[in-house]
């Protein structure tokens, strides 16, 4: 009687505990699927961001490459009247920035190898947003600078702010003139570009200017 009565009571033992490692089990799965659903939705949300921006990070790229190449190829010599590096801010707004370069684009060969880039941000007439777009030319050294036979093209649209800062002799400035200072060490390029959202997207690269003035 004392044995059966023992027996029952270790069986019944045996089946509570085995309650609690299911029920342990169970918890566990819980925490795991919750946190398995938390990443797959952070890593898809982000993956729907960069999909829905990727327009955005293309203009950027396609600007900093282009750009880049012609400071790396800018070229200055203060006697020749053809050649510039100068960059202000209009009316405390647009930025400007034009420069002699060797980075010469396909349809602006010349006999002397060399370009002159002008960039103005202005406000775009296509942008209901009151956003601005940039605008560029290129004219070949020693021929006409009237903006050149492809005049000002549409290159960036959808800027909401852009600035240029100069670096030399241990200082950043916010404008360059060639004429008085020759070439900038460096020059810092801050992109601000709308996404349709409240927020804008923001970019910043720097670029290395070589020693190549000429006086």
């Amino acid at each position: 009687m004392n044995w059966s009565t023992s027996h029952h009571s270790f069986s019944s033992a045996e089946r509570g505990f085995t309650l609690i490692e299911v029920l342990v089990a169970i918890s566990l799965l819980a925490i795991l699927l919750t946190s398995v659903y938390g990443i797959f939705s952070s890593v898809s949300l982000a993956r729907e961001r960069l999909d829905a921006n990727s327009a955005e990070y293309h203009r950027a790229r396609v600007l900093f490459d282009r750009l880049g190449r012609e400071l790396r190829g800018a070229y200055f010599r203060a006697s020749d009247q053809n050649l510039v590096f100068t960059s202000r801010t209009v009316d405390d707004g647009p930025v400007e920035l034009e420069l002699t370069t060797s980075a010469v684009s396909p349809l602006c060969q010349t006999g002397s190898g060399l370009a002159r880039v002008h960039y103005l941000l202005v406000e775009d007439p296509e942008d209901s947003t009151e956003g601005m777009v940039l605008m560029r030319s290129e004219n070949p050294v020693h021929e006409s600078t009237d903006e050149g036979a492809f005049g000002m093209m549409r290159m960036v649209p959808g800027i909401k702010a852009m600035a240029l800062r100069f670096y030399a002799n241990g200082a950043w400035q916010t404008a360059w003139d060639g004429r008085t200072s020759g070439l900038p060490e460096m020059v810092e390029i801050e992109l601000q570009l709308s996404t349709g959202e409240e927020e804008p997207i923001y970019f910043i690269s720097a670029f290395e200017v070589p020693e190549v003035t000429v006086r």
